[in-house]
């Protein structure tokens, strides 16, 4: 055998007698790493259901024996041993997680450290087969088993070490542990006593520093006591040259407290609640993913009772916080930037050893661009559809939370009634997408605040049962009672202030802070009131804090507010004091958020003014490189400091991030924004164009027609094309061949004055696509579209060359010319890839290879469909796949494989009915239609076809309509129904007259030539 050496861990490389072999199939890697880690052979139907659990048994088998084929020629025939049943890697193969279990295994002596080196990174690092769960599953949890085993095995070794005095050694060790799991404590104390014990005691120090500021960030908690107290005996020279002072390296079993300093006000009460989350916490452990609603009205302490139930858990427990605030409830997906962006998620997803591939790190990365410094050369990602781009980030989210390897995983969203509609959209599909995932997503919501789209989703959670409501209900008189107690001690006043909270814990809070005779009658009131009672200059500083928020840092403070430095820190020290905003490693956050609104609201209109311009100077030069990010923050300011060009300038931008984000409706929100703050009518396209994608075409019209309005007003004659055009490719998906005739036609006087290329390729590829889908004779049609080729090609209009070459394949299909119609397809695929279209070229390769199928040439075909496949679900794409799973099937019925072209049938309808494609439903009913014909039962297959024509309706489709008669012709000429049979046939030559449908008028004729002999 030739010298093989497969190295998994870190990104899979493989080598074959010293040189790298190219092997870049993800399956072939996959199923290489599972024989190398499982060494007894493996039955081929297990390896099947782990790989190919999607595929039909045959396309399964196939590509089993492919992807063997291809391991093979890479790396040699004898790499793999197999039969017909089992399939094994040869042991006489090198790989490096077999030498790193050994290695881990071994006593520890001199020459390990060294051999850590096996270790690059995590298993398979940057592999991802969401096609393939449960060998997803098997791969993250040989992961954890892996890095656990590496971080044990470091352990072991620098306690080893450290009881030599190696202390180099020490440092090292530690620093590989740190790379691996930088909030591992003890590994930090390792280092820190390693640096003091060599001598270096300000290296010692710094990295105390580092690990204060670091658990501090991360997790709002100081270092552990051993900790302190190591640091304390190196800053008194209390530690011997020898003498060890830190027992252990294992992970305390104490919990740091989580989300913030623990809070002044003892828990009162909440015991069920704690309990309802210890139960579904329970479920979750058994491989289930389940939503907790904790709701209350305002001041009921939601937000408490997470924090004590989450500090109370065990550590190995993964658990994560974010919020939404009112201040950002119009951004896309705040709360998840914050989530992402803390060190906790950072540090593991987007550092160099990241477990994420390439794909999903180029989805982040729209937004968080940082990234990109780590990654540079990380692929653009595809140019989609909305749906199919709100997937591909919805996907990169949960994609990142599965990186993580946690078991259970705990995600609490507070204020939820604040989510922007892109959150609440994740939510939604992260609990669907991971229902068998450990994960409990907690969330805490005020109920009557909560908007529109978030009470359908905790209705429809509610109805599939994957929801619990943890209601707040108000103290009780002995709990408020108790809480006060603690609070003041024993007072006169307890039942009057007991009464005024009625049950309300944060309102009780603030009204034991308030003399008995100043007690305002409302909780607003009461916050005023107390925020009165501050130095003016503290209430300066606020309200630059409460412009600002969520949080802000000094300097950004001290710009906005406009007090010196001295001033700023006397007002920080009142804010910190009355407990108002709270400091966390250098940054400021409200304590509450219904302070910062009282603030904002209590503001006139002139202080306002200057604080949001201000604000959006600081902003602009802080992120001068990254302005996307906070346009829509800087829109708001540039608004409310009354300079609307400005405003709605961002507002324009943050759309733009909107939509490369998937969150459209956060960027309809944004364009009406810069619509109403400066109305043009280019802004109008940009609205219509988006309501478009969408399928909202009731308002796009609205918004073309004023836009029209618009250009007509300033006799902009390009823009008027525009509109135009515009409005008539609205009517494409109705069919409403008129409309788009009557559009073009109004604006064909205008086209000939400007001769803009542009334009006149939009007009005549509708035209074209018009006249394909009315009936009319086809030759009409191909004039345009041969037309809008030549402009596309003639003038680089890169954006139009792949659709109108695809929309003259599907003339020349319906002609009957299919060798022309398969030339066209190429032609588009070459277009669709060269200009970054992942959707086009798809659908391209699926034509291709429907026509080739019916060409006859069954091999290619096959050939041509995989292809489109494998780019589908490369890409996680789902809309293409209601076309591919059709034209695998009638591959199938072309081979006369009736139970398999049923198959792909069936997987292609539960497809389709979630897009709504009407002329799709149909051809599959009709497709299910020639699968029964098949298998002889004629009475299914009549229903079959009845229900393609009640789908089809009055949908513009005269090629499918023909075909649908022209295959119930047949059927009924096997059941013996002549009069049916001529009939159908009848309708069928009626639509085909001067169609130049030649392909279908043959099939016509062979049919009235055949019932011509039966009446004889």
């Amino acid at each position: 055998m030739t010298n093989l050496r497969l190295y998994f861990l870190g990104l899979p490389r493989f080598e074959r007698d010293g040189q790298t072999v190219d092997l870049t199939s993800a399956k072939a890697i996959a199923l290489l790493a599972y024989l190398a880690l499982n060494r007894a052979a493996q039955p081929r139907d297990r390896l099947l259901a782990l790989l190919w659990s999607e595929s039909a048994e045959e396309a399964a088998r196939k590509n089993l024996r492919n992807t063997l084929w291809a391991i093979r020629k890479a790396l040699g025939e004898n790499v793999i041993e197999a039969d017909n049943n089992r399939v094994a890697l040869s042991p006489l193969v090198w790989h490096d997680v077999r030498v790193f279990e050994q290695i881990a295994n071994q006593p520890i002596d001199e020459g390990v450290d060294p051999m850590l080196d096996v270790y690059r990174g995590a298993f398979l690092d940057g592999l991802t087969l969401t096609e393939a769960p449960d060998f997803e599953l098997w791969m993250a949890s040989e992961r954890e088993r892996l890095s656990l085993l590496y971080m044990q095995l470091i352990t072991r070794l620098v306690e080893t070490r450290r009881r030599e005095g190696n202390w180099q050694a020490v440092i090292t060790l530690a620093r590989r542990a740190l790379a691996q799991d930088g909030l591992h404590e003890a590994m930090h104390r390792a280092l820190i006593e390693a640096h003091a014990r060599a001598g270096d005691r300000a290296e010692a120090l710094r990295q105390y520093d580092l690990l204060r500021t670091t658990l501090n960030q991360e997790l709002g908690v100081d270092p552990l006591p051993e900790t302190e107290n190591l640091r304390a005996a190196i800053v008194g020279g209390e530690l011997s040259p020898t003498a060890p002072t830190v027992p252990s390296f294992a992970r305390s079993d104490k919990r740091p407290a989580i989300l913030g300093d623990a809070p002044r006000a003892p828990f009162i009460g909440r015991q069920a609640q704690i309990e309802a989350l210890n139960e579904e916490l329970a479920i979750v452990k058994t491989q289930h993913a389940r939503i907790v609603l904790i709701t209350g009205e305002l001041g009921m302490g939601k937000s408490r009772l997470w924090r004590e139930w989450a500090a109370a858990l065990p550590e190995e427990i993964l658990v994560l916080a974010t919020r939404c605030l009112e201040s950002t409830q119009n951004l896309p997906f705040a709360p998840l930037k914050e989530l992402f962006s803390s060190r906790a998620c950072g540090q593991r997803l987007f550092s160099v050893n990241t477990p994420l591939s390439r794909i999903w790190l180029a989805e982040m990365a729209r937004l968080f661009p940082e990234i990109k410094v780590t990654f540079p050369d990380l692929p653009v990602p595809a140019t989609l559809p909305p749906e199919e781009e709100r997937h591909r980030v919805l996907e990169a989210f949960a994609q990142s939370l599965m990186a993580l390897k946690a078991d259970p995983l705990i995600l609490f969203l507070d204020d939820l009634h604040w989510a922007d509609r892109a959150t609440l959209d994740w939510c939604d599909y992260l609990i669907h997408r991971l229902r068998d995932q450990p994960i409990l997503l907690v969330t805490a919501y005020r109920p009557h605040e909560a908007h529109t789209t978030l009470v359908h989703l905790v209705a429809s959670w509610m109805r599939e049962g994957i929801a619990r409501r943890v209601p707040l209900e108000r103290l009780t008189t002995d709990e408020a009672y108790s809480l006060l107690e603690s609070l003041v001690g024993k007072t006169d006043h307890a039942e009057r202030v007991s009464t005024l909270s009625a049950g309300n814990p944060y309102y009780l809070i603030e009204l034991s802070r308030t003399e008995a005779e100043q007690v305002p009658a409302t909780l607003v009131d009461l916050v005023t009131a107390r925020l009165d009672r501050l130095p003016e200059s503290a209430r300066q500083v606020l309200q630059a804090a409460a412009v600002l928020e969520p949080d802000f840092d000094f300097p950004t403070l001290t710009k906005v507010s406009g007090r010196s430095e001295d001033e700023m820190l006397d007002a920080l020290d009142a804010l910190l004091s009355a407990d108002v905003l709270t400091e966390r490693v250098g940054e400021y956050t409200f304590v509450h958020p219904l302070v910062a609104t009282i603030v904002r609201n209590g503001m006139s209109n002139a202080r306002a003014a200057v604080l949001n311009r201000r604000a959006a100077a600081a902003r602009e030069a802080e992120y001068a490189n990254q302005l996307p990010m906070v346009a829509g923050r800087l829109a708001t300011h540039y608004e409310i400091a009354g300079d609307p060009i400005k405003a709605a300038d961002y507002a324009d931008q943050a759309a733009a991030h909107a939509i490369s984000l998937a969150a459209p409706a956060e960027a309809e929100g944004f364009l009406r924004q810069a619509l109403r703050l400066d109305p043009q009518p280019v802004r109008q396209i940009k609205l219509g164009r988006l309501l478009t994608l969408v399928g909202n075409f009731a308002a796009a019209s609205e918004v073309f027609t004023d836009a029209l309005m618009g250009y007509e007003k300033t006799k902009d004659q390009l823009g008027m094309i525009d509109a135009m055009l515009s409005l008539a490719e609205l009517y494409i998906p109705a069919g409403r061949i008129d409309e788009i005739e009557g559009w073009v036609a109004k604006a064909q006087p205008l086209l000939n004055a400007t001769e803009d290329p542009l334009s006149f390729a939009r007009a005549h590829f509708l035209l074209g696509v018009a006249g394909v889908s009315n009936g009319r004779p086809l030759h009409e049609a191909e004039t345009h579209l041969l037309e809008a080729n030549r402009l596309t090609r003639e003038y680089g209009l890169v954006g139009l060359a792949s659709r109108s070459s695809f929309e003259l394949g599907n003339l020349m299909a319906e002609r009957g010319d299919l060798p022309q119609a398969v030339q066209a397809y190429r032609n588009a695929i070459k277009l669709a890839h060269d200009s970054g279209e992942l959707l086009q070229e798809i659908l391209g390769y699926n034509n291709a290879a429907y026509h080739t199928m019916l060409m006859g040439e069954v091999d290619e075909a096959r050939t041509l469909i995989e292809m489109g496949l494998h780019l589908a679900e490369s890409a996680s794409l789902r809309v293409p796949l209601q076309f591919i799973y059709s034209t695998y099937g009638e591959i199938a019925l072309a081979q006369q494989q009736w139970d398999e072209a049923e198959n792909w049938f069936r997987r292609g309808l539960a497809e389709v009915e979630r897009t709504g494609n009407k002329r799709q439903l149909a051809n599959y009913y009709a497709n299910l239609g020639l699968a029964a014909r098949g298998h002889g039962d004629l009475d299914m297959a009549l229903l079959l076809f009845e229900q393609a024509y009640h789908h089809l309706g009055d949908t513009s489709a005269p090629h499918l309509h023909i075909q649908i008669d022209l295959w119930l012709t047949e059927l009924h000429l096997e059941r013996g129904e002549y009069v049916a049979a001529y009939e159908a046939l009848k309708r069928a030559e009626a639509q085909l007259v001067g169609s130049d449908r030649h392909r279908l008028e043959a099939w016509a004729k062979r049919l009235h030539e055949q019932i011509d002999k039966l009446a004889a």
